[in-house]
């Protein structure tokens, strides 16, 4: 960990695009790239142009293998595949490590042989093998590399490093395609079925994997690398406590109250807003049915409630009121509730909505006001939409719609707008209308 820790400082997140060459061949390196979510290939080129693939690097490698064997340049072209991450060190610095840290060395020659292993294998692939083999075995490293089932990755890229024409990658890509094994569009390939690939693949993707994994497995094996991995493992523990107190101390104060229900609907465990709420202590909870705390009128709707959130159809919520306390009024809360990972517990999250409550049924009660005046006009009167609409109209036209409808009167009635005293705020789309009664 303290090499890490030393490494780190010299470590830049930097973006790779696809097509961006990083190192062309010959030219002296500045920089090594550790791709994390991106894939990068070494590509030889012959006099007349023509190119190919000699291996990939994913996020299992590094991009200037040769300052681990002592040289400063590369005798081929380093070329970004699939767009992504990758963190990049100055060369010099990276050579400097490896002369100080036995275990960055012992990682580094690992992945030239795991290397070397690809680019011989490459060989017997283009020899023996069909493109369409050829093109699941690319398909599958990148989707390795990148973590993704979308690669974005265009047909001439990739016959550029098979080596092949575009037509054939097209021609391939089709049978995929029509196999339910990919889908291809403008510039994306999207991976439906690893496994159908994985079968259509020739051997030369089992074998490389399964040498590199080797590899890297006797590495792990050693008693050096083990007792460094061990003390990584004991300070990453360290880490996740402290990791742990922070989430702890948010889930403690945060303004809405956590309540965890074993399958009896008891209380197990709730945060300082969730026992203020149920006006309990924390330190002397005793399993106690959360619909005790719940009015008898809500009571049963919540003990449905809970029911089905414990057969995992799906996240819902409910509305109950908590009944009132020593310390505070009836308050009204919110329930969203959820199964924790092993479906043992009801976790819930309870928020307090008393306040938008009463302010619902004072607008509920003016309207209904507002509502009983108009219903006691003596003029007649209706209210429109912004189209014209009739949507609504008080008794005295009502009493009288027969013979408006019959006479085709209502529309030629003259009409003044309603006092402003009988429009409600919420409804400010409504025209009203009326007339006196003639």
């Amino acid at each position: 960990m303290s090499h890490y820790a030393r490494l780190s400082e010299h470590l830049k997140p930097v973006h790779l695009t696809a097509g961006q060459v990083i190192c062309e061949s010959g030219a002296s390196l500045e920089f090594v790239y550790f791709p994390t979510t991106c894939t990068t290939s070494l590509v030889s080129h012959t006099a007349d142009g023509d190119s190919s693939e000699l291996a990939m690097t994913g996020r299992d490698g590094m991009v200037g293998v040769s300052l681990v064997l002592g040289s400063g340049s590369m005798n081929h072209r380093a070329v970004v595949q699939c767009a992504g991450q990758a963190y990049r060190m100055p060369a010099d610095v990276f050579q400097a490590e490896l002369t100080r840290c036995r275990e960055l060395q012992q990682l580094a020659l690992c992945y030239v042989q795991s290397l070397i292993t690809q680019m011989s294998q490459s060989i017997v692939c283009v020899a023996h093998h069909s493109v369409i083999e050829r093109l699941c075995y690319w398909l599958l490293f990148n989707q390795d590399a990148v973590c993704s089932d979308q690669l974005n990755v265009t047909h001439e890229t990739i016959a550029n490093m098979l080596g092949v024409r575009r037509e054939s990658i097209t021609q391939a890509l089709g049978k995929l395609q029509s196999a339910g094994l990919v889908s291809s569009g403008r510039g994306k390939i999207h991976i439906r079925d690893r496994d159908g690939l994985a079968e259509s693949v020739c051997e030369c993707f089992s074998l490389v994997c399964t040498e590199t994994r080797r590899l890297y497995e006797r590495l792990e094996r050693l008693p050096d690398f083990a007792e460094d991995a061990h003390l990584q493992d004991m300070q990453a523990g360290e880490q996740d406590h402290a990791l742990l107190h922070k989430y702890q101390d948010a889930y403690d104060f945060a303004p809405v109250g956590f309540v965890s229900l074993d399958p009896q609907g008891r209380v197990v465990q709730t945060n300082l807003a969730g026992a203020i709420m149920l006006d309990i202590q924390r330190s002397q909870r005793t399993l106690s049915p959360l619909a005790d705390f719940i009015a008898p009128a809500d009571r049963a709707s919540f003990l449905n409630f809970h029911q089905e959130v414990l057969s995992g159809k799906c996240r819902r919520y409910c509305e109950v009121t908590l009944c009132a306390t020593a310390h505070r009024a009836e308050m009204v809360v919110r329930i969203d509730a959820t199964l924790d990972e092993m479906g043992d517990e009801c976790r819930l999250v309870m928020i307090d909505v008393t306040e938008e409550k009463k302010i619902a049924a004072q607008e509920l009660a003016l309207e209904r006001q507002q509502q009983e005046r108009l219903a006691r006009q003596p003029f007649m009167l209706w209210f429109k939409d912004p189209q014209g609409r009739l949507v609504s109209a008080n008794a005295s036209l009502l009493e009288d719609w027969q013979h408006f409808a019959q006479d085709a009167a209502l529309e030629k009635i003259d009409v003044q707008r309603m006092p402003m005293t009988f429009f409600h705020p919420s409804v400010p789309g409504l025209m009203a209308e009326a007339t006196k009664s003639t």
